[in-house]
């Protein structure tokens, strides 16, 4: 079933050339399309002959998410998709497009007609390479998920840093959640340098302002576990969160 705005024309699938479905989703904290309907996407696409396309930009990090032993067995459902190599994989720059060979051949010319033709791409396919080698073999994506997850796990249960913060989804389904924070961005600004200078650690990098005066949040961030942060140890992720909470509890409260 279709549903369209109100003030919107009625439309069916005969309306529709492509359906495109973006795993992870980014911004609802990474979580998955459960796998099953996926595939029914797929099947009533078939059915009523509209191409099915995944914005797979972080598809290693959902191939990881969803336990399949093999990128294809993601991409199988699929009549094409689209990685990013800047993003997990860790290169400069750089993304590819897949599908059979009459879709990628028509997709050539008008990468040519909108100016992407690029005079050479041998710097981003070094890149590109080097990070798909390092990266994209031995479970790499499973064991960042992994780390997340245990990490969100201690911080669950712990009183202080649910007093602040709240995660969504409460359990990672990738190596990407979203968090919700119950302060002010200036407040959680002041906080995050304090423990910066005290500890040396850097708890969060990007904070963005919630511009809703009936929520109980004052800020929001992104938190993805990638090439460098993995390394560092869970009890460093843990003790930057705990030293946070009881500085910026120390600012709320101190009004």
């Amino acid at each position: 079933t279709l549903v369209t705005h109100p003030k919107q024309k009625s439309i069916t699938c005969n309306d529709i050339s492509t359906l495109m479905l973006e795993l992870p989703h980014r911004e609802i904290g990474g979580k998955l399309t459960p796998w099953d309907e996926v595939h029914g996407m797929s099947t009533l696409c078939k059915v009523k002959g509209v191409k099915f396309h995944c914005d797979g930009a972080r598809i290693f990090e959902a191939s990881a998410g969803y336990g399949h032993e093999t990128l294809a067995q993601t991409a199988g459902p699929f009549d094409s998709i689209y990685i990013s190599f800047y993003k997990g994989v860790g290169a400069v720059s750089g993304a590819m497009l897949l599908g059979n060979s009459a879709f990628i051949a028509e997709a050539r010319v008008w990468l040519r007609r909108f100016g992407g033709n690029l005079y050479s791409v041998m710097p981003y396919a070094v890149s590109s390479w080097d990070g798909f080698r390092k990266n994209c073999v031995d479970n790499v994506f499973v064991e960042r998920r992994r780390k997340l997850a245990r990490v969100i796990d201690i911080l669950n249960v712990d009183n202080d840093v649910q007093s602040i913060v709240q995660f969504d989804p409460p359990v990672p389904q990738c190596s990407m959640i979203h968090g919700y924070l119950k302060a002010s961005l200036d407040d959680c600004k002041r906080a995050l340098l304090t423990v910066e200078q005290s500890t040396g650690i850097r708890v969060l990098t990007r904070l963005s302002k919630i511009n809703d005066d009936a929520s109980s949040f004052g800020c929001r961030f992104e938190w993805s576990i990638g090439t460098s942060n993995v390394l560092i140890g869970d009890e460093d992720f843990v003790l930057g969160w705990q030293e946070f909470s009881r500085v910026l509890d120390g600012i709320v409260s101190g009004r």
